[in-house]
């Protein structure tokens, strides 16, 4: 089970029904065309499997609704987008309602007045947002916009005024968008992109608690990064890479995956794709600077 939430990491989300309840974790199997569901126990992590969802294709990325009520995926093999309705007492799914993407979405992720669903394709190089009626995200996009090759992930600020693509590989950047939450539009900001320190790659991302920081896990660097945030301008300035590795490890080898925080803001955690583990850093309240706190390796058995 080790295996599952180390290479799940991007492809997993929990829900909690009630105080004290199981949780319920949504994984993408890609290869079955379907969704698994799980029960986990909040005491000691144990899984148990419950049931599965079919899917027309392969699911990649999961997002669930603010309320709760739907889990969205990325159908990437038919280049579509799905709506599930969601239990609310048992954490099983409905029948999917499916929209056309008109790209391979790598991931997805609503907006915080969740009504639109922002998208970015690894492969195509775009980024789209989709209408979201009632839960369930309504027909094509209604904006496309080319961003470059290998986008990995989008996001908006706290505020709901920008948004941002990391870029992996060779254009190596951060593209910076305006989005305005009353249309849907996305454009590009001033300036368009921040560029990344030599060869990290940035993937994913996530905002601090307090609005100001922002942490990227660079996917070639295995490294997370502290990037200073303007909130006015809606840009971003560099300010740290801290490995997510020992310093013996061989830099040729592995590559980093996702990163998350703690709830409060005081620690992340960065998998690391090759050396399976997931590496722990403190974050300090004072200028968010990353310390390093080890790594656990995974038993991939």
């Amino acid at each position: 089970m080790k295996k599952l939430l180390l290479l799940g990491l991007c492809a997993q989300l929990l829900l909690q029904a009630a105080p004290g309840a199981p949780f319920t974790l949504y994984v993408s199997e890609g290869g079955d065309n379907r969704i698994a569901i799980y029960a986990m126990d909040p005491a000691t992590g144990d899984l148990t499997r419950t049931g599965a969802r079919d899917l027309p294709g392969a699911p990649g990325s999961l997002a669930l609704s603010a309320d709760r009520k739907h889990l969205y995926a990325a159908v990437r093999s038919t280049k579509e987008f799905a709506s599930l309705a969601v239990d609310p007492k048992t954490g099983s799914l409905g029948e999917p309602a499916l929209a056309p993407a008109g790209f391979n979405p790598v991931y997805i992720r609503p907006d915080n007045t969740g009504r639109w669903l922002l998208s970015a394709s690894y492969s195509e190089g775009v980024a789209a947002v989709s209408a979201i009626t009632n839960g369930v995200i309504q027909g094509a996009p209604l904006v496309t916009l080319p961003t470059g090759k290998k986008a990995h992930c989008i996001q908006t600020d706290p505020a709901n005024r920008f948004a941002f693509v990391p870029h992996a590989g060779e254009l190596n950047k951060i593209e910076q968008l305006r989005f305005d939450a009353d249309s849907g539009a996305l454009t590009h900001n001033s300036p368009p992109h921040a560029i990344a320190g030599p060869g990290e790659g940035p993937r994913h991302m996530q905002f601090h608690p307090n609005g100001r920081w922002v942490y990227f896990i660079n996917e070639q660097a295995k490294s997370v990064a502290l990037w200073h945030y303007d909130p006015a301008t809606g840009t971003l300035k560099s300010r740290q890479a801290a490995p997510t590795v020992p310093p013996d490890w061989d830099p040729a080898k592995g590559t980093c995956a996702d990163l998350h925080l703690s709830a409060d803001g005081r620690f992340a955690y960065a998998s690391t794709r090759g050396h399976d583990s997931l590496a722990v850093f403190s974050i300090d309240p004072q200028t968010g600077a990353l310390t390093s706190q080890g790594q656990t390796r995974m038993a991939l058995t």
